[in-house]
């Protein structure tokens, strides 16, 4: 059965090599811009892919079973979720970091809700703009940074592409600041009663400083040592197959330009809709900066 399977993968992977080798002959390589769609933009000097604000992801908003479903969908995450109380409404702050198919990545998102009973059940909208928190994180692989990003935002979330990593070997330098003390205080209250302890963190005036490495939370029932190894094996290989035989069909060219004649495949030639005038576009750029120094031991 195994052989079989392998033997099916292959077949696959050989024919979408096909596919897209007849298609760039003719066309050209396919390009990274036009990813809006995907509610992601890509950043040509840090080779790695962003959330944006209006990402259509936000419709959805966020609930527990996601991260129960996640490894369906070869994600294999250590997630850490913060609850707590304030100005009236449930707030969620949740970290993640790990594997997402073939990427290495890492989230923060902050969402709350007004239902006056919480449970696993609960579904937490994306936060207002004028909620929104400006937050920052330098996500690590084995103590080395492979990314960095800043924003004011209600979800950030960057990805490496062609990336394989196993979540204990991630690490996050996460910066946040809130609006005020008070939801600094609330927020801090519900983390401690995660396990940590104030030695694990550092508050600068309202700015909450953490370094995310192994979270308290428990893993959802669906992640298991053999489930994870059978995923992240997958996951590998998927990996070595991309950088094998499909990265080289994908280029960004920093075209945005439907009417631009060079030879690439550029998503705007499908849906033009997609792309926004050049005000919004710098609405959804992040600025990428360090925020702080070595704070912890």
């Amino acid at each position: 059965m195994i052989i079989i399977c392998l033997i099916f993968v292959l077949f696959i992977y050989t024919l979408v090599k096909s596919i897209l080798y007849m298609i760039v002959s003719k066309y050209g390589k396919f390009s990274y811009d036009g990813l809006s769609i995907a509610g992601f933009s890509y950043d040509s000097k840090d080779d790695l892919f962003y959330s944006t604000r209006n990402a259509w992801q936000k419709n959805f908003g966020y609930t527990h079973l996601y991260d129960v479903c996640a490894p369906l969908f070869r994600m294999i995450m250590d997630t850490e979720p913060v609850r707590f109380f304030y100005n009236g409404k449930h707030w969620l702050i949740t970290f993640w970091k790990g594997q997402y198919g073939i990427t290495t990545g890492a989230e923060i998102g902050v969402y709350s809700t007004k239902e006056s009973i919480i449970n696993n059940k609960t579904v937490y909208l994306p936060v207002e703009e004028n909620e929104m928190l400006d937050m920052s994180f330098i996500l690590y692989k084995n103590n080395i940074r492979i990314m960095k990003i800043d924003a004011k935002h209600w979800w950030l979330a960057a990805f490496k592409l062609g990336m394989f990593s196993n979540p204990k070997e991630l690490s996050m330098d996460i910066n946040i600041t809130f609006p005020n003390e008070e939801m600094l205080n609330a927020f801090l209250s519900a983390f401690k009663k995660l396990g940590y302890k104030d030695k694990h963190y550092k508050v600068i005036d309202t700015t909450f400083i953490f370094n995310y490495k192994k979270p308290r939370t428990s893993k959802v029932w669906t992640r298991g040592v053999i489930s994870d190894y059978i995923i992240q094996l997958l996951n590998k290989k998927n990996v070595n197959l991309y950088n094998k035989y499909l990265i080289d069909y994908l280029d960004n060219n920093k075209i945005d330009d439907s009417e631009n004649e060079h030879d690439y495949i550029l998503v705007s030639k499908f849906i033009p809709e997609i792309f926004k005038t050049d005000n919004q576009r710098k609405e959804n750029n992040v600025v990428f900066e360090d925020k702080r120094g070595d704070y912890f031991e």
